[in-house]
């Protein structure tokens, strides 16, 4: 027995052995690793694949959410004052008869100090190589939710947060296409940041003066060595215009009744140009632009003619006219203070052109998200006492000469950021801007009495603002950031030529005019992008 179970163990072992052998002469075959995404470094970090493609494609996105809280002075709106039709210039001008101008005030307890605003943005960006250079295709589209002084602003693009409302808000919520292009062998078409603009917001998150215009747009860009880049680009001029303003308010004989100002039909695009030169030390760009200002006055209802009776909408006079823009910035790259370090100037003049100097056209005050119109930047900060000239800047302004006469705005813009450590950086922001009238729209009452008339609208008025803004960010991780701001802004209105005198004003229980006042806001924000 022994013997056998010692002849079976060594069977046994000679089989395993044989297998073993045979085992070792086959070939061997390992699974390749499963690849479900294939990387495309061809143009930067986070691009890949687009499978059974040659495109590649980079997804990206942030979530921004801001609390901001703001003084609430009440506020006197001008054009709530005036008589339909025009005013009588004897003792109460600006003053509508029988107490009517109760609605025009928004006392400080009705507005909103707090807002809330929260942003999500997706962006994709697709490029691919041809025979004739890359291709690409990009676009971002931003959805926001708004609560308090915020519901209806958009200003998006840096600091979602705008100026308090005219009273309380109620909640918003918006999704628009902030960008959406397709670039190809120097041209680009489709939704884009003007090619007008250079600092745009790029430092803290109080949106400056200046232009910060997203439009639609067909430009060339030529890259002429050395750095230097040129661009031609034609824009739409809706994203750009500026309402038209009025001051006729009863042209005696001929008619009665306060005509309305409206554009007239888009018939050209604004032009734009830039000249830019990208170094090691940072950036210099210089802007031009040519914007048409086509402005109608039209009859609204209840104007006349003696014996003859207008229809709604009569064209009673056209003005057609060119106004223009220009641009200079600078900005310098101050690795030698520490690493990130940048400094922004910029100086912004306009002609006829005020939307290229009011700020970004997504602000609370005429962009997306209000009912006032799209292309205007951010509004006017209410006089001393509550008086309101108006909200929104014009590119024209009817006066009694018959012409929409235009107006003419300036911006100078200065921006600072420094890092302290690698992730906590502050900034410094501030500029100054300026808005004059000719002297036939801000004094209407000449005009009129020029045409035997006695009655005459309310004259614009020219506005100075001042705006320093400072902040602390704290970057725990790349693409995470928290942050404060604390925002002063300081404007000073003239005074309303028509408006009735301060003893009459303070008969009637209106405060007495005060050209200043001054606009505090805290911000904080938590922002992710990925």
């Amino acid at each position: 027995m022994r013997l056998f179970k010692t002849a079976l163990l060594g069977c046994a072992a000679a089989l395993a052995t044989a297998t073993v052998g045979h085992a070792a002469d086959l070939p061997t075959r390992k699974a390749a690793p499963v690849q479900y995404v294939k990387i495309c470094d061809a143009y930067g970090a986070g691009f890949f694949y687009i499978p059974g493609t040659d495109t590649c494609l980079r997804v990206g996105g942030l979530v921004k959410s801001e609390i901001a809280i703001s003084n609430t002075p009440y506020r006197i709106n001008l054009p709530n004052l005036n008589i339909a039709g025009g005013v009588n210039n004897t003792t109460f001008a600006a003053i509508a008869a029988g107490g009517g101008f109760a609605p025009g005030i928004i006392p400080g307890v009705s507005r909103d100090a707090v807002g809330w605003g929260t942003e999500g943005r997706v962006e994709l960006d697709a490029r691919t190589q041809s025979p004739w250079g890359t291709v690409r295709s990009y676009i971002r589209v931003v959805s926001y939710f708004g609560a308090g002084a915020t519901a209806n602003t958009g200003a998006l693009s840096n600091g979602i947060l705008g100026l308090p409302g005219l009273g309380t808000q109620a909640s918003r919520e918006s999704t628009i296409l902030d960008k959406g292009f397709i670039q190809f062998a120097g041209i680009t078409m489709g939704r884009v940041q003007s090619f007008f603009d250079f600092y745009a917001n790029a430092v803290g998150y109080t949106g400056l003066r200046g232009s910060v215009q997203t439009v639609n747009a067909l430009g060339y860009t030529a890259r002429l060595g050395g750095g230097f880049s040129a661009t031609l680009a034609i824009e739409d001029s809706v994203s750009h215009r500026a309402p038209g303003g009025n001051t006729i308010a009863l042209t005696t004989p001929v008619v009665v009744g306060a005509p309305l100002s409206q554009y007239l039909g888009t018939r050209m695009p604004d032009i734009v140009a830039n000249l830019r030169i990208d170094q090691p030390w940072g950036s210099a760009q210089l802007s031009g632009a040519i914007h048409r200002v086509g402005v109608g006055l039209f009859a609204t209802g209840g104007i006349a003619i003696p014996g003859v009776v207008l229809p709604v909408n009569t064209v009673l006079a056209k003005d057609d006219r060119m106004g223009f823009a220009v641009q200079g910035g600078l900005k310098f790259n101050l690795g030698m203070l520490a690493k990130g370090d940048v400094l922004w100037l910029q100086a912004t003049f306009a002609r006829g052109a005020m939307g290229y100097v009011d700020g970004s056209n997504l602000s609370y005050n005429g962009g997306v998200y209000a009912t006032t119109g799209y292309g205007v930047g951010g509004g006017r900060i209410s006089s001393g006492n509550g008086w309101h000239g108006g909200s929104l800047e014009s590119d024209c302004v009817w006066t009694y000469s018959g012409r929409c006469e235009v107006g003419t705005a300036f911006a100078i813009d200065a921006a600072f950021r420094h890092y302290w450590t690698p992730s906590l950086s502050s900034t410094l922001t501030a500029d100054y801007y300026q808005v004059n009238y000719s002297a036939n729209a801000l004094n209407p009452a000449a005009g009129a009495a020029a045409w035997g008339s006695t009655n005459f609208g309310v004259g614009v008025t020219n506005y100075k603002e001042f705006l320093v803004a400072t902040g602390l960010m704290w970057n725990p991780v790349k693409g995470f950031e928290l942050g404060t701001e604390l925002t002063w802004q300081h404007g000073v209105t003239s005074r309303p030529v028509g408006l009735a005198p301060d003893a009459a004003l303070i008969a009637r229980g209106l405060p007495a005019f005060k050209s200043q006042n001054n606009l505090y806001r805290l911000r904080i924000r938590a922002a992710r992008a990925f």
